[in-house]
């Protein structure tokens, strides 16, 4: 490569990289969908246990909404009485998730009780929010309880806002937020810090990067957020009634009472002694649910309640499952160095192999994100390094592409309408092999021709025939292409395909026969139409023969053909000609049967000798492939057919004919029994030679 080439080189993968940089992050697309793969990594790690954490929810339900005799909003007495049987039952921290910003309707009496609750609980953290003012829009004022229960709560306050990310996802939690030049903890920080009996700010240290809280140090994912652990979809927490813990009797106290909600016991012993307690809603209509990471998880869309937010959020930070991204160089620098190795690769291989290598390293970067997520909860980025690979490639490759575009062009304006398109690829991909000459080489020929055509044609006016002759053609082509075969001519309405030409596959003689078989079917389902359509219906034979021939350009040294040639080929035209013989749809040599035995259904026809050839061949007539079904008559006949050959093959003539009688009975129009059965009779009357060796010469084409 020269000092120029190179330096194109240089400046082309500059480009890509700074194109998956810009792609990354100024597209909204581009950004939504690597917030995707965040959420794909929580379902691809599934759902987690929570009984590592102290929390259990108390949900105002429909179940609540139903029973409990007052109508939403609740009076605050419910709320005192909830707090006095959580206390009872030896909650450690009580988290109300619920805005008490205005007096209680039922009467101050009813704010005055809840806040002798709260008071002599001493256990209770209430929850106050900031909020964007409609006319200044980055103004965020506080909204708090009222004074009575703020008084009561002490520092017992927490915030409960929390931001969804550009798509609208719910992932990130804030441990603070700034307001008036003062940081307002989170209302997951007051729970956890009053749970391990802190209550104090003393201890408390920032930095750009973490928060230590007494014994805890909260690292940031991003600006003072940590990214939430979600355990699972909503309804992965325990969760228990708000009707339930206010009724007394229900409140299992250490008396066991029979219930109808909750299993056997509505609630077990226990159930809230030292544990975190958080109230909220899960009412739709009360709009406090949420889009997680887990909303599509498993089935149906299901949004998560806001205080299951806070339960993921809390057992984030008590069980210390912190998640962390590298830093942005760090991606970079990973980012260049896969893109460059991936530029390497597509100068020094064929694209065939970069492909797959760059195909293999997208997997594997995908893979290796998902396994550090859930193993190690690193986020790192996904789409930046793929992205840029991809890019990398298609740069290099296009690069390349552009160098030889002015030699393919011209290779293919001179042969595209002469020889197939898979030729014309082999070309281009080795232009030395546009000289004369050819090479031996062991592949499969099919030849295809219709039946009675001459008789269809002089029914039919010329355009009706060449429009009937070109939908059968494309028709039959489009199964030979599909197989990898390559067309080699038409004559008239014979179709010769070669496989494994120009480029080899070891399976070339399985595809023809699938072909062929697929020809046939093709056909019939095209006969019913036409039929409908008053159309004449047509009928073909193949013939399919494998071996040694010849490969390559043949011609004039300015006029040649890509084709086959060889004895194999010739015998291959004869097969398809001896179907008409044997009455036979598909027939194979049996140097194809050997390679195909295994995956086909077939019968053997006879030991013949072809027109032109002295060596005779043992034909079979292709039936099935042998998992696909056949017919339970042709399944029955096969084995009776096989035992008429043997007879016949050992003079056996009654027994032969016997047989063969039996198969017309069960399929009247078997070519092949019909056939023998008539040889048979023969030869019972005029038998043949003693050194008759069942050989059966062809006098036709």
């Amino acid at each position: 490569m020269n000092w120029q080439k190179l330096f194109s080189v240089i400046l082309l993968f500059c480009f890509a990289l700074l194109l998956s940089l810009f792609l990354r992050y100024q597209i909204p697309a581009f950004e939504r969908l690597e917030l995707d793969t965040i959420d794909w990594r929580f379902a691809w790690r599934g759902v987690e246990p929570v009984e590592d954490s102290p929390i259990v929810l108390v949900v105002i339900d429909d179940y609540s909404f139903e029973a409990l005799p007052e109508r939403w909003p609740y009076p605050r007495s419910y709320y005192a009485h909830l707090i006095e049987n959580l206390t009872r039952a030896g909650a450690a921290v009580i988290g109300l998730d619920l805005i008490f910003d205005v007096t209680d309707r039922y009467g101050p009496e009813k704010d005055a009780a809840l806040a002798a609750a709260i008071r002599e609980s001493g256990r209770v953290v209430l929850a106050r929010k900031l909020e964007i003012d409609s006319r200044l829009q980055s103004y965020r004022f506080l909204v708090e309880p009222i004074p009575l229960l703020k008084e009561a709560a002490g520092d017992r306050l927490g915030l409960v806002s929390i931001e969804s990310d550009r798509d609208g996802i719910y992932r990130r939690y804030p441990v603070y937020q700034p307001h008036n030049r003062e940081k307002l903890f989170s209302f997951v920080i007051e729970l956890i810090d009053h749970y391990h009996g802190e209550g104090s700010r003393l201890d408390t240290l920032f930095s750009e990067k973490h928060l230590k809280l007494g014994a805890f140090e909260i690292p940031f994912y991003d600006a003072a957020n940590l990214l939430i652990d979600f355990a699972g979809p909503a309804g992965t927490f325990p969760q228990y009634s708000f009707a339930s813990v206010i009724d007394d009797e229900r409140l299992d106290l250490g008396e066991k009472h029979d219930l109808d909600y909750f299993s056997e016991n509505l609630l077990p012993d226990e159930v809230f002694k030292g544990k975190i307690v958080l109230v909220g809603s899960t009412v739709a209509e009360l709009h406090d649910n949420f889009p997680t990471p887990f909303l599509e998880y498993r089935g149906t869309p299901k949004e998560m309640p806001g205080v299951e937010i806070l339960a993921n959020a809390a057992r984030t930070i008590y069980t210390q499952s912190f998640f962390r991204k590298p830093s942005f160089a760090l991606t970079l620098a990973l980012t260049a160095t896969l893109m460059l190795l991936i530029f390497i690769l597509c100068f020094i291989t064929p694209t065939s192999l970069s492909s797959a290598i760059t195909l293999g390293l997208a997997t594997l970067i995908t893979l290796a994100q998902f396994l550090l997520f859930s193993r190690l909860r690193v986020v790192g980025e996904l789409f930046l390094p793929v992205m840029g690979v991809f890019l990398a490639f298609v740069s290099a490759n296009l690069y390349q592409f552009v160098l030889t575009q002015r030699e393919k062009r011209k290779i293919m304006g001179a042969f595209q309408q002469y020889v197939p398109a898979k030729v014309i690829k082999e070309l281009l991909a080795n232009p030395e092999k546009l000289t004369l000459g050819g090479e031996e080489r062991y592949m499969t020929v099919l030849f295809s021709d219709l039946a009675n055509f001459t008789s269809i044609a002089e029914s039919m006016t010329p355009t009706a025939l060449v429009k009937l002759i070109n939908e059968y053609l494309s028709e039959m082509t489009d199964i030979i292409l599909h197989y990898d075969g390559i067309i080699d001519k038409y004559e008239g309405d014979a179709i010769m395909a070669e496989f494994g030409a120009p480029v080899h596959y070891p399976d070339h003689a399985l595809k023809a026969c699938y072909a062929a078989l697929d020809m046939q079917r093709r056909l019939k389902t095209l006969s019913r139409e036409w039929r409908r359509q008053g159309r004449p219906v047509l009928t073909c034979r193949t013939g399919v023969n494998s071996g040694n021939m010849i490969v390559g350009n043949m011609g004039s040294a300015k006029v040649f053909d890509y084709t086959v040639i060889g004895d194999e080929v010739n015998l291959a035209a004869r097969l398809e000609g001896a179907n008409k013989t044997f009455g036979t749809a598909n027939m194979i040599s049996e140097s194809t049967f050997n390679e195909v035995k295994e995956a086909m259904i077939t019968r053997p026809i006879d030991l013949i000798v072809v027109k032109g050839r002295q060596k005779p061949v043992q034909v079979f007539e292709l039936l099935a492939r042998k998992d696909e079904e056949i017919d339970e008559l042709v399944k029955k006949l096969l084995p009776i057919y096989r035992d008429g050959v043997h007879y016949y093959h050992h003079r056996k003539w009654e027994l032969a004919a016997e047989s063969f009688r039996l198969c017309l009975k069960m399929v009247p129009e078997d070519g092949p029994s019909r056939q023998y059965l008539k040889r048979v009779l023969e030869y019972a009357k005029n038998p043949p030679p003693e050194d008759w060796d069942g050989v059966y010469a062809l006098k036709s084409k």
